[in-house]
C-alpha cells in the first residue's frame, strides 16, 4: 500500500467531510458525532466489498462463444443504471438506514434525527474514498494528481450528493404516516438509483456533452439539497434538546389584614 495514494484518497474526501461537520446544525448531540463518522466511514468501506461480491455472484464473468450484436447505448444504460446504480445504491441505502436507526433515530417519536444527514454523507464518502484509492493506485504515476482532482470534484461529489438526497428523504419521511412512510423511503431509494444511473450514463462515454450534462446534474442536486436542508434541518426545530427547567415555585400571596 502506497502512503502517497492513501493520502490522496483521504484528501479526495476530506473537503466534503469538513463541509458536512462544519454546517451540521447544533442539536445538542455533538458527542455522538465521532461514533457516527467512524462507523459511517467503516460501513462505506464495507459497502464497496458488498458491491464487488454481489456483482461477481449475480453477473459472473463467463466466455460466450455466440456472437450477439449489442447496442453500445443499451450496454451503457445497463452498466450505469443496473450494475452500478442499482447495486451500489442498494448496498449503501441499506447501510444508511441501518446505522441511522441505531445512532440517529428517536424511537419514542418514531422520527429520524438530523444526524441522519451525517450518516448518509459519510457512508458515501467512505465508499468514495475506497473507490478513489483504487483508481489513483491503478493510474500511471504521471496521471495520479490529475486522477485525484477528477475523483475529488466529480466522483466524491456524486456519491455524496446522491446519498445526501436519500438521507434527506429519511428526514422528510418524518412528516409521513405509516405505511406511507415506507413508500416515501422506497421512492427515495429509486431516486438515488436514477441519479446514479444518469451520472454514469453521461460520464462513461467520456464525451464533452456528457461532462457538461453531469455538471448540470450536480448543480441541480446541490440546489435541491441546500433548499430542503434549510427547511427540514433548522436549529429551532423540535429536534434540538431542550434542557428541562424546574417549574417555578408559586409564591403564596399574603392576605392583607382587615384594619378595624
Amino acid at each position: 500500500m502506497s502512503s502517497e495514494v492513501i493520502l490522496l484518497a483521504i484528501g479526495s474526501i476530506f473537503p466534503w467531510g469538513f463541509y458536512l461537520i462544519y454546517t451540521q446544525p447544533n442539536t445538542g448531540r455533538e458527542k455522538r458525532f465521532f461514533f457516527i463518522i467512524f462507523f459511517a466511514l467503516l460501513l462505506g468501506w464495507i459497502s464497496t466489498e458488498l458491491v464487488l461480491r454481489a456483482s461477481a455472484w449475480i453477473w459472473p464473468e463467463t466466455e460466450i462463444k455466440a456472437k450477439v450484436a449489442k447496442s453500445i447505448l443499451s450496454q451503457t444504460a445497463f452498466l450505469a443504471f443496473v450494475k452500478a446504480g442499482m447495486m451500489e445504491e442498494f448496498c449503501k441505502s441499506i447501510l444508511i438506514v441501518s446505522l441511522s436507526l441505531i445512532l440517529a433515530y428517536d424511537w419514542k417519536k418514531k422520527e429520524f434525527l438530523p444526524e441522519t444527514f451525517l450518516v448518509g454523507g459519510f457512508i458515501a464518502l467512505g465508499f468514495a474514498g475506497i473507490e478513489n484509492y483504487h483508481y489513483i493506485l491503478t493510474a500511471k504515476e504521471d496521471d495520479r494528481i490529475h486522477t485525484f482532482i477528477l475523483r475529488t470534484l466529480k466522483s466524491s461529489n456524486a456519491h455524496l450528493l446522491i446519498n445526501l438526497c436519500f438521507a434527506l428523504c429519511l428526514i422528510k419521511s418524518n412528516r409521513r404516516r405509516f405505511p406511507e412512510k415506507y413508500w416515501y423511503i422506497l421512492s427515495g431509494f429509486l431516486l438515488a438509483v436514477v441519479q446514479h444511473g444518469l451520472f454514469d450514463f453521461f460520464v462513461i462515454p467520456v464525451g464533452r456533452f456528457g461532462h457538461w450534462a453531469a455538471t448540470a446534474l450536480f448543480v441541480g442536486i446541490w440546489v435541491w439539497i441546500v433548499k430542503d436542508r434549510r427547511v427540514y434541518m433548522k436549529e429551532e426545530e423540535i429536534y434540538k434538546i431542550q434542557k428541562e427547567k424546574p417549574p417555578a415555585e408559586e409564591i403564596p400571596r399574603s392576605v392583607p389584614e382587615i384594619i378595624r
